[in-house]
């Protein structure tokens, strides 16, 4: 069973640059685009390594069939804007809300058929199952401060260890400190129901 995701609107910064630049305790402006790098690449570095995405991000998940979108690969999950499916005569659908459940206590969230409902029958084809769906705490404002400091903590790190090998380290692991902030927030990616 083939699955993907594709984000369709990117959510916004967790951390500005002036928030940023406090922490590490710069006042000029000469390091202002390197910075807003390292902020995104920490961002997406903290996010990947969660499995969330931290502000409202709009994305779409694909799969060969219904099993592969029992689960969402993202979270927290705030809605499901609509599935869509190919149905048996390769005409793209869209499933109507009454018929699936959202359970986005879960982590990863589910969807699950409504009392006495079925699913439909799918067209033999690679990506005939589509779930649009939003996923974020929210705003900047709502994104939990552990996390903002581990993105804090990640780009001071990446600020101070610029080079491309560290000896000792890998340069591709979040600082343990991230990772303890985090592991909280993480959750496996991927797994199968049945």
């Amino acid at each position: 069973m083939k699955r993907s995701l594709k984000v369709i609107t990117a959510g916004d910064a967790v951390l500005t640059l002036s928030e940023v630049k406090l922490h590490l305790k710069i006042d000029s402006s000469a390091d202002d685009a390197l910075i807003t790098n390292l902020i995104s690449a920490a961002t997406e570095s903290c996010q990947e390594y969660t499995n969330r995405y931290f502000t409202t991000t709009v994305v779409e998940q694909y799969s060969d069939t219904f099993a592969g979108v029992k689960q969402l690969y993202k979270s927290p999950v705030i809605s499901i804007t609509h599935i869509k499916y190919y149905d048996s005569n390769n005409s793209l659908q869209t499933w109507d809300s009454a018929n699936y459940i959202l359970d986005n206590v879960s982590e990863p969230a589910r969807i699950g058929l409504e009392v006495q409902k079925a699913y439909p029958t799918i067209a033999d084809r690679m990506n005939a199952v589509v779930v649009r769906y939003s996923v974020g705490y929210g705003a900047a404002a709502d994104v939990p401060q552990a996390i903002k400091s581990a993105i804090l903590l990640t780009i001071g790190n990446l600020y101070e260890n610029r080079q491309s090998v560290i000896t000792g380290r890998t340069a591709t692991e979040l600082p343990l400190s991230s990772q303890y902030l985090l592991n909280q927030f993480k959750y496996v990616k991927h797994r199968t129901i049945r």
